[in-house]
């Protein structure tokens, strides 16, 4: 009996050594796990808990670096020059015409309607064939820099009169009225000119001095750039396709074809470029005054 007592006492001790055993390791877990949630992000897991578990702590995620967008500075629109209309007339046309026309508005009065015209005496070439390679030089020029060019012919069979190329250019809509021609005369004779309204004409009198403006900065321009001899000014009150005009108007005479030596230089393209941008030069500084003038 004294023996049974000594093992149930043995017992007793070992089981209350595996309580008190099991209530330890009870309470580390319950204070572990308390220090892990006390750890844990507000929103869920422990940042250095791996999904499998393993305890491994995962990589963090490096943060992103904002794209900063470069800003696109708008591309300024060009201001575009205001266009100038400019009416060309090549003189002259294939066929000429002896009928009449009044010189002017309401004028009784007559002229010719369109004249024969010069011929080139190194070519043979007729003037209304050389005025209308001009033209279409002069019209390339200025389109080059920005204007809007009216031509009142581009062909050689047509039949216009003085006046009615006035009239054409001034229903347009141009602001000047430019014709370009060649002439003949004697053998020596050479030269630039200009043809332009007298100062009383009774029809265009009112513009006289923008013609002479006109005339004046084509016609220095053409001498500047090819040497040709000045012969200055040829003002008349008899000339249709002025005095119809109703825009500053100047018919630019721009060599002899009667004169061998000028004439070769007048069958020369590069010269007729040269004389084309002459021109144009001339217009150019002729606008530019105006806008001067309203300033």
């Amino acid at each position: 009996m004294k023996q049974f007592n000594g093992i149930t006492k043995v017992m007793f001790g070992v089981v209350a050594i595996l309580l008190i055993v099991t209530l330890s390791l009870g309470v580390a877990t319950v204070v572990k796990q308390g220090k892990a949630k006390e750890n844990e992000p507000a929103g869920g897991k422990n940042p250095t808990q791996t999904a499998s578990g393993t305890g491994t702590p995962a990589p963090l995620e490096a943060t992103s670096t904002p794209v900063i967008m470069p800003t696109e500075t708008p591309t300024p629109t060009p201001t575009t020059p205001a266009k100038h209309l400019v009416a060309l007339d090549p003189g002259q046309q294939k066929n000429e015409n002896k009928d009449t026309e009044p010189m002017g508005p309401g004028s009784t009065d007559t002229v010719k309607k369109m004249s024969y015209g010069a011929t080139s005496v190194t070519t043979d070439m007729r003037e209304h064939e050389w005025n209308l390679i001009m033209a279409n030089l002069v019209k390339a020029e200025l389109e080059a820099r920005g204007y809007e060019v009216f031509m009142t012919r581009d062909k050689a069979e047509v039949d216009i009169s003085n006046g009615e190329r006035a009239v054409m250019a001034n229903n347009s809509g141009a602001e000047i009225l430019v014709g370009l021609q060649a002439d003949a005369g004697g053998t020596g004779v050479n030269g630039v000119y200009a043809q332009l309204p007298k100062s009383d004409n009774a029809y265009v009198g009112n513009i006289y001095r923008d013609c002479r403006s006109l005339a004046t900065f084509i016609k220095d321009a053409v001498i500047a750039a090819t040497g040709a001899s000045d012969r200055g000014y040829s003002e008349s009150n008899k000339l249709a396709e002025i005095n119809y005009s109703k825009i500053p108007v100047v018919i630019m005479q721009l060599g002899f074809m009667s004169n061998k030596e000028e004439d070769a230089k007048l069958q020369n393209d590069e010269y007729r470029q040269k004389m084309a941008k002459a021109i144009c030069d001339g217009i150019d500084k002729y606008f530019d005054s105006k806008e001067n003038d309203h300033e």
